[in-house]
């Protein structure tokens, strides 16, 4: 029992110092952060099978507010009673190009996905991989005036923990911290890519009004690569996601209660 509580508030107290460490590098950039918004439902329709979506919304800044990206993703999913879930699903993501008024550029992906879930303790870990095919528009010269569409194949996993914030027996409201880190890999295809894709690094909180709602309010630094001009860029950025988990079964078989996952 002592070397639980002794382990957990070692995570606890490695979160908390690797949030400030992010939460200052983050403020004492001069650049505005990043804007992510995000709306992410799931719903179980039967013991071994359920669906998933997202909506997302990015900007470079709120004043003034100046949009990036938009974005859609489906999955169907198939879970095992060992703490697993398979999916395979459509993505569409549309970014701006502000050098051309503003016009899109498109892309669409087909994705395959392998979660796992397991607890140690009260800290409860993700470990996701994701492959994405990406058909995407690029501009094909520096005039930025013609466009084609290429594919390219990328490479994900996560790593995500959380954990819960004791709180008083009188509040409804739970509340969890929650840090993650993903790495991505790009196939070297022929139009500019490196190996290295980016790094995102997250941490923050979890507010859990209801058993079905949650928001998630999370700071993100990303190390991304810029494959033309050769070099890494850092992005600031603040996550907000709201999660709504649904359950539709008739008689409801808990196999293994899953925990939202940064996406």
């Amino acid at each position: 029992m002592f070397v639980a509580k002794l382990s957990n508030a070692r995570i606890l107290f490695f979160f908390l110092l690797f949030s400030t460490l992010f939460f200052s590098q983050a403020f004492s950039q001069s650049n505005k952060p990043q804007w992510w918004f995000t709306y992410n439902h799931t719903g179980r329709f039967a013991d071994r099978w359920s669906y998933g979506f997202d909506l997302n919304y990015r900007t470079n800044g709120l004043v003034p507010l100046n949009s990036s990206l938009t974005a859609a993703r489906m999955g169907i999913n198939y879970h095992t009673n060992t703490g697993f879930r398979i999916t395979a699903g459509y993505a569409w993501f549309g970014t701006f190009a502000s050098q051309q008024d503003r016009i899109w550029l498109h892309e669409n992906r087909l994705y395959e996905q392998v979660q796992y879930n397991h607890g140690s303790g009260k800290v409860n870990f993700t470990h996701r991989i994701r492959i994405e095919h990406r058909w995407r528009q690029l501009f094909t010269d520096a005039s930025l005036g013609e466009t084609d569409v290429f594919l390219t194949n990328r490479y994900r996993y996560l790593i995500q923990l959380d954990g819960p914030i004791p709180r008083k027996p009188e509040r409804k409201t739970s509340l969890r911290w929650q840090a993650a880190n993903e790495f991505f890999i790009h196939n070297q295809e022929d139009i500019g890519y490196m190996l290295f894709d980016q790094n995102r690094t997250l941490a923050g909180l979890l507010i859990s009004p209801t058993k079905t709602t949650s928001l998630a309010l999370l700071y993100q630094l990303i190390l991304q690569q810029q494959p033309y001009l050769r070099e890494t860029r850092a992005i600031n950025s603040i996550r907000i996601t709201l999660f709504q988990s649904l359950d539709f079964r008739k008689k409801k078989t808990i196999i293994r209660e899953e925990v939202p996952v940064v996406d």
